[in-house]
């Protein structure tokens, strides 16, 4: 799956008491692309607690954090309301760049 693909499908996702979602990815030339692939991992709050890398490193070796789900739906949701952001490229494009530079 591609970090657009989860991206545009990111309401299917509903965390609860006991699990969270976390979006992991491999960066391309040291970023990450619409394109680059991605994983969406299900954690428990336990594992939460763990170190992202140590958790990226025993359940997906390769590939990187790119953002806790509950956030990217937030922002994914905000996006929505502006105009600029109507098109699904524009909407991937804007949530990458948040992950990379704002998140």
């Amino acid at each position: 799956m591609s970090i657009g693909e989860i991206i545009l499908n990111c309401k299917k996702y509903k965390d609860t008491d006991e699990m969270m979602h976390i979006v992991f990815a491999r960066k391309v030339d040291n970023r990450f692309l619409p394109n680059s692939d991605a994983i969406v991992l299900e954690l428990t709050l336990e594992e939460m607690e763990m170190d992202l890398i140590d958790i990226s490193n025993s359940k997906c070796p390769g590939y990187e954090y790119f953002l806790e789900m509950f956030i990217l739906q937030d922002f994914y949701d905000d996006l929505q309301n502006l105009e600029e952001y109507k098109l699904d490229e524009k909407k991937v494009e804007g949530v990458i760049y948040y992950a990379e530079f704002d998140a």
